[in-house]
């Protein structure tokens, strides 16, 4: 699986998953070495009872709203090869059962409303030959410290020559006991497996780390420090405003803060590259503009080319929400990858 075949830096799982999910060349990464892990030593999680938040504060003062959707050209390589593209989209709250650690130790099930954010990655029919891929993604998130309940991931991939990959992952984030739960189905090999990690209570899953970037009041050389949870693991994001740039993109031209981006285990740096993330400033809803980065596998390449805005549950927006940038049309889904076909028996000639 490509989040468990990335190397030593979560440039997939920390920003915009999706993103770099189709790089042609990420299942020969390296595997992970031994490294001081952030991973818990005893569970101290935040003693309940949870925040009860209304369906109307789930998202309440944040630069997203339900409805809203970000579309991403997806390039790779140091030709910036376009080869797909990619969706991040807020949905409308759902209330979701947790487990909180009470004040008298007992843990206590609760029904909370849960932000709900999605992801669609693929591959377009141009590339198919090379690389073909339609990956999907869902997170529920806990409106009052953004630390994740739920996250599943969809992946169907295949390239020439290679067995198709074809697999689902569940995970079950138990914060009163620091536990994940994860529940992974290779389809093509039919085979199935349960296993568990642990988490460090508040840690954000690997999608709403995106989300989180949008959030920050940045100052230039300041940097913003948060845990992600990814791949059975506790990873540190470190984020840093390097300067301020004017970025045009299909969406119209932005001030924008460049983030250098580092990643950690433990103390120790992971990433073999340097990654940038350029987020708007004079944007009401400061979206992330632009991805590039040197990994690896590769040069990674992304840019925002529409944007939705979502509406608040308030009510205070009841207008239409109207997209910019590029038209909805080129990126329509692509054709079916063609079946694998068996190789033609040898011609046999009778000899004269």
């Amino acid at each position: 699986m490509i989040f468990k075949r990335m190397n030593r830096s979560i440039y997939g799982a920390s920003l915009l998953t999706l993103l770099t999910y189709l790089a042609p060349v990420a299942h020969a990464a390296d595997a992970l070495p031994p490294s001081a892990v952030e991973t818990p030593q005893t569970c101290a999680p935040v003693k309940g009872p949870s925040p009860d938040l209304s369906r109307s504060e789930v998202y309440k003062g944040l630069p997203f709203q339900p409805g809203e959707e970000v579309r991403y050209i997806l390039k790779y390589g140091a030709l910036k090869v376009h080869v797909g593209y990619g969706y991040l989209r807020v949905q409308a709250p759902i209330k979701q059962q947790i487990k909180t650690l009470g004040g008298d130790g007992k843990v206590l099930e609760e029904s909370r409303w849960h932000r709900i954010f999605s992801a669609e990655a693929y591959t377009g029919d141009w590339y198919k030959y090379i690389f073909a891929g339609r990956d999907s993604l869902q997170s529920f998130v806990r409106p009052w410290d953004g630390s994740v309940t739920k996250f599943y991931i969809n992946q169907k991939e295949e390239k020439p020559f290679v067995r198709n990959f074809i697999a689902e992952k569940w995970l079950d984030f138990d914060h009163s006991n620091c536990v994940v739960t994860q529940k992974f189905v290779d389809h093509k090999k039919n085979k199935e497996e349960i296993t568990t990690s642990m988490i460090d209570p508040g840690a954000v899953d690997a999608m709403s780390a995106a989300y989180k970037l949008r959030t920050f009041n940045y100052t230039l050389s300041k940097t913003e420090r948060f845990l992600v949870y990814t791949s059975e693991k506790n990873w540190w994001l470190e984020a840093t405003p390097v300067a301020k740039e004017s970025i045009v993109t299909a969406i119209g031209t932005h001030d924008a803060y460049k983030l250098e981006v580092k990643t950690y285990l433990g103390k120790e740096l992971q990433q073999r590259g340097s990654l940038f993330v350029w987020v708007a400033i004079n944007h009401p809803n400061h979206p992330i503009l632009r991805i590039q980065g040197e990994v690896t596998f590769g040069g990674i390449y992304t840019e925002i080319d529409r944007y939705t805005p979502g509406i608040p549950l308030d009510g205070s927006v009841t207008a239409p929400p109207v997209p910019i940038g590029a038209p909805a049309v080129p990126p329509a889904p692509t054709t079916p990858v063609p079946a694998e076909t068996p190789a033609p028996k040898a011609v046999k000639h009778k000899k004269k």
